[in-house]
């Protein structure tokens, strides 16, 4: 896969996941649950911005338009069907933010552009920050870790 291609298919994981973080914010119950999910939709939609400029700009540049792979979409999505509880929506969201981080390192090292391979690189961070994110919230929900009253990690990124 080319760096368009994987442009491309970084603007469809992003606003998939910010799709699914507004649903999630709107079937939950819990208060800080419902704000966190938003914050995460918040947070996609702007890296969904971030990829849109660099993916305009090089599209210009080469002048095509790639198709996505709906085959690798569908491998960089989690299915969440069956969201019963807000533990199952959270690792479902762990588990999502795990395939993206590691799809942006990926595409990151096979970037030709150095200012792609830089975005890709922050958003990777960006999104092991939000596993963390989401893993913090796991361990309140089992009462295994921190409570999310309490920030033990920041999500700002180096």
């Amino acid at each position: 896969m080319d760096e368009l291609e994987a442009l491309a298919l970084a603007l469809e994981v992003e606003k998939a996941e910010m799709k699914f973080y507004l649903d999630l914010a709107r079937k939950t119950k819990d208060e800080k649950a419902r704000k966190m999910f938003l914050f995460l939709a918040r947070e996609e939609a702007d890296h969904w911005e971030q990829f849109e400029e660099k993916f305009l700009e090089i599209v210009v540049e080469e002048c095509r338009l790639p198709a996505v792979s709906e085959e690798l979409l569908e491998k960089l999505l989690v299915k969440a069907e069956n969201v019963e509880s807000e533990v199952d929506a959270v690792k479902i969201g762990m588990e999502q933010e795990k395939l993206t981080w590691e799809f942006y390192e990926k595409a990151s090292q096979e970037a030709e552009h150095e200012s792609v391979m830089r975005l890709f690189e922050e958003l990777a961070r960006i999104e092991k920050a939000h596993y963390e994110l989401l893993r913090a919230q796991y361990d309140a929900i089992m009462k295994t870790g921190i409570w999310m009253d309490y920030q033990d990690f920041s999500l700002e990124v180096d």
